[in-house]
């Protein structure tokens, strides 16, 4: 109740103050968002020119459902890029919030990359996820500056958002044992002054 408050006061704003849903470590979501709803691989676009070139009746349910997603991610595509130009209303402003928050941006990857791509991307995924921690921060620092992101190819900006996970989860698997090892080190210290 109160975050729904919060969020339709923000909203106001049109966008100039972002709430911004996801990881936040590398390239922004939202960029990623654009990146990934506007990109429309061939078999995306040979099927859609398949189910238009039907009439409404003949499609199958499954079908309506393909054009309506399609026809949903380019609303979302718009959307997504007001946000982040400070154009939106105060009602995208909250549709994007929302579609932040209830869609996956990794299923909308997976959707879009066909199965070589995939294949192709995790061996490469397995290859850098090797690498020393330094090697990696200075590959996601290269790829997430902005002029770089644009340029990546839809396998390379997966790559880099699998990437960034990666390195964001050996950070807080560090960060927890850092932090498990001061408590316990503080526990011990307590104890010992009292005599225990």
């Amino acid at each position: 109740m109160y975050f729904d408050m919060l969020l339709e006061e923000m909203a106001k704003s049109k966008g100039k103050v972002k709430i911004i849903h996801g990881n936040i470590f590398g390239i922004s979501p939202i960029i990623e968002w654009i990146k990934w709803l506007n990109y429309e691989p061939q078999f995306e676009k040979k099927r859609i020119e398949h189910l238009n070139s039907k009439v409404f009746s003949e499609l199958s349910c499954e079908e309506i459902n393909e054009v309506y997603n399609y026809k949903r991610n380019k609303l979302f595509a718009k959307l997504f890029k007001d946000y982040w130009e400070d154009k939106c209303s105060e009602e995208d402003y909250i549709k994007v919030y929302n579609y932040m928050c209830s869609e996956s941006i990794e299923n909308l990857m997976l959707m879009k990359l066909n199965h070589e791509e995939l294949e192709d991307a995790k061996k490469e995924i397995t290859r850098l996820s090797k690498m020393s921690k330094e090697q990696l921060d200075a590959k996601i620092k290269e790829g997430i500056k902005a002029e770089n992101y644009e340029q990546l190819s839809m396998v390379e900006a997966y790559i880099l958002h699998v990437i960034i996970d990666i390195v964001y989860n050996r950070y807080t698997t560090h960060l927890n044992k850092t932090i498990k090892a001061q408590v316990e080190q503080n526990e011990f210290t307590r104890l010992r002054s009292l005599g225990l």
